[in-house]
């Protein structure tokens, strides 16, 4: 264990990086994480060599990491699915399907084997939520934000599912039917936890309501829900990540009953904001650095980076767009939706650190991979304002 003058002075150093780091990308309004991770590979073994991966370190970074999984799923909004429900799912899914088939097929064509293939194809094929929250916060129509929310959620539904099918790889998950098996349980763990959200809002939202009386109350059941959730999924052979991130749905669904009072979405907004505050202050820079001093540059292969950046932007490209055209018969919002579609974000990064954890990636694949998803962080917001712009 690392000495606790030692733990807080690495803790000291990598906050005043990451915090001066990020305020340029904050300035032009991009995801502050590449500079968070920029200040762990600065102050890490690559460079600097003043901060190591250690154990109270990694404990740290990975309660983090739980906690954002938590607001994920807190910052989920089910009225999006429901406006566009049948566009957004199948422009959703076809994203999904058609980055994961490119990916997928050409890693194999060029040597590799099929579980690293299989890992690197899903995590490309994910669309970050909180990345497309960002580029349509302040520019936008309504309708272009609801798709592009909504498809970003279907994206990270199929993710959590990847984490929960991880624990049951690093678990020693032997043959096809052992991982059918793992595969089964998460389903039914995600469908079980989603109907109870449905009954807690159409039938038992006298719970909502009673929470939401006591502003304390509602912040520590919160809490208190995502803990045990996560308890559970981890006793039930899941990983405790997943239970993390229902539970915020969980929470988030109490914005969609009539509340004449709106005590629970005042409750809620207020909940979500103290929480962001925490996560952007500590917890968020603390995991995104710890990436950072796992970073290797000189193990990006330059060939590799931009096959997977090319197939990464036009998978979610020709996967969306024509869904979207096909919905909204309108030019301009296939090709932003397209383009912005292809932003990736937290959830790949703490897919790629879990592969490279449980041994399913190497060196190479994590670090390139990792690459690949800080440039389509910041070009994809970029792609935006030009098509948003240019395109009448």
């Amino acid at each position: 264990m690392e000495p606790a003058g030692h733990l807080l002075t690495s803790l000291v150093l990598l906050l005043v990086l990451a915090k001066i780091f990020e305020f340029p990308f904050r300035k032009v309004r991009f995801s502050p994480i590449p500079a968070h991770i920029l200040a762990g590979v600065v102050l890490g073994p690559y460079i600097l060599g003043i901060v190591y991966p250690k154990s109270d370190l990694n404990a740290i970074a990975y309660l983090g990491l739980l906690l954002l999984m938590f607001y994920t799923g807190l910052t989920t909004d089910f009225r999006e699915l429901k406006r566009y429900g049948r566009i957004i799912i199948v422009m959703g899914g076809m994203g999904v399907l058609t980055t994961f088939t490119l990916v997928y097929l050409v890693l194999l064509m060029i040597g590799y084997n099929t579980l690293p293939s299989l890992f690197i194809a899903v995590t490309l094929s994910n669309t970050a939520t909180e990345t497309i929250a960002a580029i349509v916060a302040h520019r936008g129509d309504v309708r272009t934000r609801s798709l592009l929310i909504g498809a970003s959620f279907v994206d990270d539904v199929v993710a959590v599912y990847v984490i929960g099918l991880l624990s049951g790889i690093v678990s020693g998950v032997g043959g096809f039917y052992d991982l059918g098996l793992t595969a089964l349980k998460t389903a039914i763990f995600l469908t079980v936890v989603f109907v109870l959200s449905e009954l807690l809002v159409k039938k038992y939202n006298i719970i909502y309501k009673s929470m939401s009386t006591d502003y304390f109350w509602f912040a520590s059941i919160s809490i208190l829900l995502a803990l045990s959730i996560a308890f559970i999924a981890r006793i039930s052979g899941l990983s405790e990540l997943i239970g993390a991130y229902l539970a915020g749905i969980i929470i988030s669904r109490g914005r969609e009953f009539h509340d004449p009072f709106l005590r629970t979405r005042i409750a809620l907004s207020e909940f979500i904001s103290d929480f962001a505050v925490v996560l952007d202050v500590l917890f968020i820079p603390l995991f995104f650095t710890m990436i950072g001093v796992f970073y290797k540059p000189s193990s990006v292969m330059p060939g590799l980076y931009g096959l997977l950046l090319t197939l990464a932007v036009i998978g979610k490209f020709i996967g969306t767009a024509p869904i979207t055209y096909l919905g909204t018969r309108d030019r301009k919002t296939s090709i932003v939706v397209g383009l912005a579609m292809s932003g990736r974000g937290s959830l790949e990064t703490a897919l790629l650190k879990l592969g490279i954890d449980y041994g399913i990636i190497n060196d190479v694949l994590f670090n390139t991979t990792l690459t690949v998803s800080l440039t389509t962080t910041i070009l994809a917001p970029i792609f935006y304002e030009l098509a948003s712009r240019r395109i009448s």
